[in-house]
């Protein structure tokens, strides 16, 4: 049976600008704007889709600092545009545990579509990265980012935690 949670052409796969030094991504969710707004910002539905713990000790609010963790590295993370249901942007650090020039922004906007939710995500600054593991870091955000939307859509219009296999 065909995945209806979410566009199924090919050209919805993240696509990163090695140049540019960012990774977009934008996919069609059979579900409305809201439901994919608490999916994507509520902390305890974070951990259900992402399938990591996500952790902010100060609360889910702009300046707020947590973690996101990867295959069981926490990676820092602040809170930086909260405007629900439309935006949300974070600053995402490295494995140095710091926030810092190296760290990337994570623009994720909604936009109602044809009865569903818009969602993109770009992921930018990469440049600020060194040479040799920008595109080490651009190659596995960009399959990362296919896997995890993907989960999103999944949870979002199943309202179950997605399988995990073969994550990034």
């Amino acid at each position: 049976m065909p995945d209806q949670s979410r566009t199924t052409e090919p050209a919805d796969a993240a696509v990163a600008d090695l140049d540019a030094g960012t990774i977009t991504r934008t996919i069609t969710i059979a579900a409305p704007r809201d439901r994919v707004w608490e999916a994507l910002a509520t902390p305890e539905h974070i951990e259900t889709w992402w399938g990591h713990p996500s952790t902010f000790p100060d609360g889910w609010r702009a300046g707020s600092v947590g973690s996101f963790s990867w295959q069981g590295t926490p990676y820092p993370v602040r809170l930086d545009v909260l405007d629900p249901p439309a935006e949300l942007v974070l600053t995402w650090g490295d494995l140095n545990g710091e926030l810092d020039e190296t760290s990337t922004t994570v623009h994720f906007t909604l936009e109602a579509h044809d009865g569903g939710t818009r969602l993109t995500v770009l992921e930018s600054g990469f440049l600020n990265k060194p040479a040799a593991a920008r595109r080490a870091a651009m190659e596995e955000n960009t399959s990362g980012w296919n896997a995890v939307l993907d989960w999103l859509a999944e949870f979002v219009t199943t309202g179950q935690a997605p399988q995990h296999e073969g994550q990034p």
